[in-house]
């Protein structure tokens, strides 16, 4: 059985092909068993298997009802349910050499409703397939059954070059639900030379505009063409020349591919919609030299073939087609070829509550040919990454696609057929959200429980996503709840009751006066005043009604609710502050 190894220069990638002994040798490092990195990782957190037996598993996604849709290289389509079982739902006709087959896959919004599913495939010849006309995005409708109604099948985007590898093959929802962003490879007709000035590109698919590969399109969910992608008004752009050759120099202009989002771009490999930022991720694989992580723009050249990384040409080359859209886009990391860098696949953040601090909110990525898994800061918008963070987080055979689950779980696909999940030893508690004052029954036909792909919130559209796992607004992020105290758990249900009498006994209070006094006001007034001037009175019941209505306030202010429990420090003083004036809580007398 030979590798899948979407990065690699083509020579490389010829080694699909070659003798069995050498094919085994390649794929044994898909077989062993994942790791997690000493220290942190290593203490902090646990690996489960979470399906196997999966042949040469590419993709994933979470269903909004607990199973998960997996996808093989040569086709197949399972299910894994709830309780673990796996099923084929069908098989698509898929051109399976070198890196080609069914590559990609990712699940509508209203999938509940319309059971709509999107995949990216190279389509077999003795199906229609050519080298120019070889992969295709489709929408297919899941029956009740469990298995896919072929009958549906719709085409959403053709036309895209797939003689070897570089097929890219990856999915993404945009952040409100409402686009799909695909990512196309060059077709690998490199030369497996470093891009630096002296290299004269042997592939120009990426720079050029009237064909799809080496690109990040863009389409409606019924695949029509957004009116606002970049290229929809452009009249003239940069043409394509027959063979992937062709110098851009010679070839004209024409009119441009209209699905284009974005262009220069090698294989990329994994796509993820950050759903804080809006940010779309992508790890693209890099030639000989380096691999990069980069945060796509709209309508900017970022750089293929002309750098590699951040490294090559002048950034200045990329203004010299039509458009020009400015300098070459510059990843937000990147990392030098060596022995554990070989062929990227990008990942995801995990924004889960669950997860320990120091890991939430961190980049997770990988690489395919070598095993590895890293973590990195992003910054604080989250359109680029801290430099000098990146860290070991442990290893996966050939991992191919790493996104969050809905339970707070990584989540990494094994090229192997194996989908494994990494979890936190001890996950920290998740708070409700908080409406504030209100602490009356919660929902009971709220679903908590909504799936989807990114953990902290689904890929649904943006106006009817959910966020069952973000950090509780009242809590200001902090993350010091403690199980049982929450809002609308017991404990606090009772304080906020027992405080509510409490006001209505201070109020009735406030209207008690003393003779020779001001009206009650508080324990520590009215200590001032019997210090300054004893009370009179006139009979022993108003002495009485004095001394009750102190003793009232004094229980109203033991009942404040106590310190949120498990905050201390500093910023956790904001924390406690920020919850505490969310909270109906009454003020001193």
């Amino acid at each position: 059985m030979a590798r899948f190894i979407p990065s690699l220069p083509s020579t490389a990638v010829l080694s699909f092909s070659c003798a069995a002994a050498a094919a085994t040798l390649v794929y044994a490092s898909a077989t062993r068993a994942q790791t997690l990195a000493s220290g942190a990782p290593a203490d902090t957190f646990a690996f489960t298997t979470y399906a196997s037996g999966l042949g040469q598993l590419t993709d994933f996604r979470f269903l909004p009802d607990g199973r998960v849709v997996l996808v093989s290289k040569t086709g197949e389509v399972r299910l894994r349910n709830a309780g673990g079982g796996v099923t084929v739902a069908g098989t698509l006709p898929v051109d399976t050499e070198s890196e080609k087959g069914l590559l990609g896959v990712e699940v509508h919004p209203a999938f509940a409703s319309n059971k709509t599913l999107f995949f990216y495939y190279s389509l077999a010849n003795a199906s229609g397939g050519t080298d120019l006309d070889r992969h295709r995005v489709v929408s297919i409708v899941l029956k009740d059954d469990g298995t896919l109604d072929m009958a549906t099948q719709k085409i959403l985007v053709k036309d895209l070059r797939g003689p070897a590898n570089h097929d890219g093959g990856a999915l993404a929802l945009s952040k409100d639900g409402t686009k799909l962003f695909i990512g196309v490879g060059d077709t690998g007709c490199n030369s497996s030379k470093p891009a630096e000035p002296a290299y004269a590109p042997t592939n120009f698919f990426a720079t050029c505009l009237t064909n799809g590969n080496g690109k990040i399109l863009r389409v409606n969910l019924d695949g029509s063409i957004p009116s606002d992608n970049p290229l929809v008004s452009v009249g003239a752009v940069t043409a394509c020349g027959a063979t992937c050759g062709a110098d851009i120099g010679g070839t004209g202009t024409a009119a441009p591919r209209t699905d284009i989002w974005a262009w220069g771009l090698r294989n990329p490999f994994r796509l993820w919609t950050d759903t804080v930022s809006g940010n779309l991720w992508v790890g693209d694989v890099g030639e000989v030299s380096w691999e990069e992580i980069t945060v796509v723009q709209k309508g900017r050249h970022h750089g293929w073939p002309w750098r590699e990384g951040a490294h090559g040409w002048p950034v200045t080359k990329c203004t010299e087609i039509t458009p020009n859209t400015g300098n070459c886009v510059e990843p937000a990391h990147e990392l030098q070829r060596a022995a554990l860098v070989k062929s990227i696949t990008g990942g995801s953040i995990v924004d889960h509550c669950s997860w320990p601090t120091t890991f939430r909110g961190q980049y997770f990525f990988g690489d395919n040919s070598t095993n590895a898994l890293w973590t990195v800061q992003p910054n604080g918008a989250r359109d680029g990454v801290v430099p000098g963070t990146q860290k070991d987080f442990g290893s996966v055979a050939a991992p191919v696609s790493i996104r969050p689950g809905p339970d707070g779980g990584l989540y990494v696909a094994s090229l192997g057929g194996r989908l494994i999940r990494f979890a936190p030893k001890a996950p920290l508690p998740c708070e409700e959200p908080d409406a504030g004052a209100d602490v009356g029954p919660t929902d009971a036909g709220t679903d908590t429980g909504a799936v989807s792909d990114t953990g902290a919130v689904t890929d649904a559209a943006e106006d009817s996503s959910v966020a069952p796992s973000s950090p509780a607004a009242d809590d200001g992020g902090c993350g010091c709840a403690t199980p049982g105290v929450g809002p609308r758990s017991a404990t606090w249900v009772a304080l906020l009751v027992a405080l509510s009498l409490a006001t209505r006994r201070r109020s009735r209070a406030k209207a008690v006066t003393v003779r020779g006094s001001a009206s009650v006001r508080s324990p520590r007034s009215n200590a001032r005043a019997r210090r300054a001037t004893p009370p009179t009175s006139d009979s022993p019941r108003s002495a009485m009604r004095s001394r009750a209505s102190t003793s009232r306030a004094r229980v109203g202010w033991a009942l404040r609710p106590p310190d949120p429990p498990g905050c201390h420090g500093q910023g956790e003083r904001l924390c406690r502050a920020r919850r505490l004036r969310r909270r109906a809580t009454p003020r001193r007398l």
